[in-house]
C-alpha cells in the first residue's frame, strides 16, 4: 500500500487520471505518444510564454546521466524497468539525448516515449522517437521534476540532480496544495549517500525525503507501481 506526502493512501485511479498543466516557457516543437494504458502530449499553450502538458495513465518520467555507457548497469536496469512499462501499456518521458540513460530508455520504449530537449540539443535528436523543443533547460526539468504521475531518478551528474532536488520540493509541495495530483518518486540509491550528507549539514530537512522509494533494481520499481 503507497501513501502520499499527506499520510494518504495513493489510489491507481487518482495517480494515473487524466493530468493538464501549463509551465513557464516555450514550445519550440510538439510530442505526443499514446500506448494502451498511457498518453502524453507536449504542446504550446494558448497563452503566450506557456507550455501544456498533459498525461492520463501509466506515464514515467526517467532521467539520468547522459555519458554512463550503454554496459553500465544502470543502464541495463532502466532498459528492464522501460520494457515492463511498456509491456504494460504505459508511455516514457526522458531527456531526448541519445546517451547514457536518456538512450537506453528510448531504445527500450519503441517509439512510445517522449524525449524532451532545449533549442541547443536539437542537433541530438536521431528522429527515432517523438521528441519535444523546449527554449530553455527550466521547462525541460520542470517536465522531468514534476509533471508524470511516476518519477523515476537514476544516478547522473549535475543535470539529473537538478531534476531531483526539483522533484523532491514539488513532492513536498502537495502538503501545501492538496490539489496538487499524487506522484510516486522513485530514486536510486545512488543518491543516498549525497542526500544524508545534506540533510546531516542542516541542508535538506529530513521531512522532504521520507516518502521517497529509494531503489537498487528495477524490480525494486515494477513491485511496488500500482498496475493502471
Amino acid at each position: 500500500m503507497l501513501f502520499d506526502m499527506n499520510n494518504q493512501i495513493v489510489k491507481p485511479e487518482e495517480l494515473y487520471a487524466r493530468k493538464k498543466r501549463r509551465l513557464h516557457g516555450e514550445a519550440i516543437s510538439t510530442a505526443t505518444a499514446r500506448h494502451s494504458h498511457g498518453f502524453a502530449a507536449i504542446h504550446e499553450s494558448h497563452k503566450d510564454e506557456l507550455i501544456t502538458y498533459e498525461s492520463e495513465g501509466l506515464v514515467v518520467a526517467i532521467s539520468g546521466g547522459g555519458s554512463l555507457e550503454q554496459s553500465h548497469t544502470q543502464c541495463q536496469e532502466a532498459r528492464a524497468l522501460v520494457g515492463t512499462i511498456v509491456k504494460s501499456g504505459g508511455i516514457i518521458i526522458n531527456g531526448g539525448r541519445p546517451g547514457g540513460i536518456m538512450g537506453a530508455t528510448t531504445s527500450a520504449a519503441q517509439g512510445k516515449s517522449i524525449g524532451v530537449v532545449f533549442t541547443e540539443l536539437k542537433k541530438e535528436i536521431d528522429g527515432t522517437s517523438p521528441v519535444a523543443v523546449v527554449n530553455s533547460p527550466q521547462p525541460r526539468n520542470e517536465i522531468l521534476a514534476t509533471c508524470a504521475p511516476i518519477i523515476v531518478v537514476f544516478r547522473g551528474g549535475l543535470g539529473t540532480f537538478q531534476v531531483l532536488m526539483r522533484a523532491i520540493v514539488h513532492l513536498k509541495n502537495r502538503e501545501y496544495h492538496t490539489e496538487q495530483p499524487p506522484q510516486l518518486l522513485f530514486v536510486s540509491n545512488y543518491w543516498i549517500r549525497l542526500l544524508n550528507t545534506m540533510m546531516n549539514l542542516g541542508t535538506l530537512p529530513k521531512e522532504f525525503v521520507t516518502q521517497l522509494h529509494f531503489f537498487n533494481s528495477a524490480a525494486d520499481i515494477i513491485n511496488t507501481i500500482p498496475q493502471p
